[in-house]
């Protein structure tokens, strides 16, 4: 990665001049936005969370040159109204109404900038408390709404130089962070905490991003904990996921510990994932790709205005040259499983190739799964 201009460190803006109040009861939401604004249109600088104390927060915008940092001991909460959170509206950087699940609301939501940033040993805490409850026919805790939520937790789209570094995200609902079609990005000793009982709780989801390096952080996920997509249907041009390293990572969740591609996906390639501890997980390492039509495709689920990108209007999916090395893990199904579709073949695969494995242990409760298909060219 090319070596980035560092953010001003002379201008600091403290959120409690500008009305922040650390009691965990007063909305700060109005205070935060300001401080974050106005350090921007002083050219950019650091708007500091200082702790101790809990700030509860409804949706923040970052905005170029500006770095987020929240002091060790402070907490950003995310407000128990739901409709607080602004859905999202129409974007020149991607297609909002297909955000998955219905759901158009997060808790940090950025747009097209530069250099930008959330660092400082501070907690970031989406409350999935407030979002759920006992679900008698599942028979576990579930969303109260799919569209009255804040399905991801930290969203960044069409952002240059991100970074996130050396935070907690506690208790997200939905996923903790979510990178789509971004540029030079850094996550480093990021703690990600998804509580069990909350459904689709993945950890890291990175989406037609290039660029990344991912390391020494530690993952509890209750879905899957490292995501690495090139989603179509989300994105205004199809673009590839390129050019990620991660590495010196601890992963524990209940789907799989890295999980490649989706139906609907694009290219996937240059992947390097080395020195990876995964405590425990459903599967290790997936790449399937669910059959495309309303009849059998209900992850992610829609509703039929909302049609499917049919095959002919899509590039097809491809994977190559990601080397694994380093990995030990432990899972309860099978450790490898690539899935391509079913007998009706309703998902292209241009092709998979130069996939290595290379010094990785893999206990698990079942055999690997390959299901293929001729037309995929492995």
């Amino acid at each position: 990665m090319a070596a980035r201009e560092p953010i001003c460190e002379c201008r600091v803006f403290d959120v409690t001049r500008f009305g922040a109040r650390p009691d965990g009861a007063n909305d700060s939401t109005a205070a935060l936005q300001a401080a974050i604004d106005a350090c921007a249109a002083q050219g950019g600088g650091i708007v500091r969370v200082p702790g101790p104390g809990v700030y509860l927060t409804y949706t923040l915008n970052l905005q170029s040159c500006v770095e987020l940092r929240i002091d060790r001991g402070a907490t950003l909460k995310g407000g128990p109204d739901p409709l607080k959170y602004p859905e999202f509206g129409p974007s020149a950087h991607w297609r909002p109404e297909h955000a998955p699940r219905f759901n158009k609301r997060a808790m940090f939501y950025t747009v097209g900038q530069r250099q930008v940033a959330i660092t400082g040993g501070g907690m970031i805490d989406g409350n999935a408390e407030a979002f759920h409850s006992w679900h008698p026919e599942r028979r576990r805790m579930w969303r109260n709404s799919d569209t009255a939520i804040t399905g991801r937790c930290v969203f960044f789209v069409a952002c240059q130089d991100v970074t996130l570094r050396d935070i907690t995200i506690h208790h997200p609902s939905g996923w903790a962070t979510w990178l789509l079609d971004c540029d030079h990005v850094e996550i480093r000793k990021v703690a990600i905490d998804c509580h069990a009982d909350f459904p689709n709780g993945d950890g890291i989801h990175l989406s037609g991003c290039r660029d990344v390096a991912v390391s020494d952080c530690v993952v509890d996920s209750q879905d899957d904990s490292i995501v690495l997509r090139a989603s179509q249907e989300q994105m205004l041009v199809p673009r590839a996921l390129e050019r990620v390293a991660i590495t010196n990572c601890s992963v524990s969740n209940h789907s799989a510990a890295i999980r490649i591609g989706w139906t609907g996906d694009y290219a996937i390639r240059d992947i390097t994932v080395d020195n990876i501890v995964c405590r425990h997980a459903w599967s290790a390492f997936q790449i399937i790709l669910p059959p495309l039509n309303h009849d059998r495709c209900n992850d992610p689920p829609r509703t039929p205005d909302l049609p499917l990108l049919p095959p002919e209007n899509r590039l097809p999916f491809a994977v190559e040259n990601l080397r694994f090395t380093n990995l030990d893990t432990t899972s309860d199904d099978a450790p490898l499983q690539l899935v391509f579709g079913d007998a009706h073949r309703t998902e292209p695969v241009d092709y998979v190739r130069n996939l290595v494995f290379d010094n990785c242990r893999f206990a698990a409760g079942k055999p690997p799964v390959f299901v293929v298909w001729p037309e995929n060219h492995l």
